[in-house]
């Protein structure tokens, strides 16, 4: 004769398990947070190391090149800034820039030279852009063209650096734009309005140099 089980216990039976398993769900989470950080710290280091000229560092070895060449610097918003020994010797300032794409958050980071007026190198991320369109922003062929491009224009005001669609740009000096990806506009756009948020907020003199 097979055993009954009524409504009350079957819906008890369940939420204990569900509770249980969340748990030990939460559990792992917990236990793997520190690695997760400091799989984040490693990535972020090798960007910006990478940004600054020093290649594709190592994971085992970013965070220790890291800490030798980085300080912390204070912004006059609160925004994430290093000062950094870049691999040609020189030194500079590492900014931390974030925005929105076409699906989601883009972020990444831009080493400037000692007076933040020319970028040295550029390194973004993001979390859902479209692959082989918008995600081309992490690629070397985009990233690099932002090496030597000014943030002033000739009359010393603040521009940072225009994102535009090749052949449309002509009115801004050369120095002052790189061209955007192609079938990606949305994407372009928004790396163009990051840069000029985020620098704009470090310049001490952002109308004037």
């Amino acid at each position: 004769m097979s055993k009954t089980f009524s409504n009350t216990y079957i819906l008890l039976y369940i939420t204990g398990l569900v509770i249980i398993i969340a748990m030990l769900l939460s559990a792992v989470s917990l236990g793997l947070k520190p690695q997760r950080e400091a799989n984040r710290q490693c990535e972020k280091a090798r960007q910006i190391l990478k940004a600054a000229g020093y290649g594709d560092v190592d994971k085992g070895e970013a965070n220790a090149l890291f800490s030798q060449v980085t300080r912390p610097e204070k912004s006059k918003t609160g925004r994430e800034m290093y000062a950094i020994q870049c691999a040609d010797g020189s030194q500079g300032h590492v900014v931390y820039v974030n925005g929105k794409g076409l699906w989601g958050a883009i972020w990444g980071y831009v080493v400037l030279n000692e007076d933040n007026t020319t970028i040295k190198g550029v390194a973004f991320s993001h979390k859902s852009e479209t692959p082989g369109l918008g995600a081309k922003i992490t690629e070397d062929d985009f990233s690099s063209s932002f090496i030597g491009k000014k943030l002033y224009d000739e009359n010393g005001n603040f521009v940072s650096v225009k994102v535009i669609a090749k052949g449309k740009g002509n009115a801004i000096a050369a120095e002052n734009r790189v061209d955007a990806i192609s079938g990606a506009t949305l994407t372009s756009r928004g790396v163009d309005e990051m840069m000029y948020n985020s620098l704009i907020e470090i310049m001490d003199n952002p109308n004037n140099q």
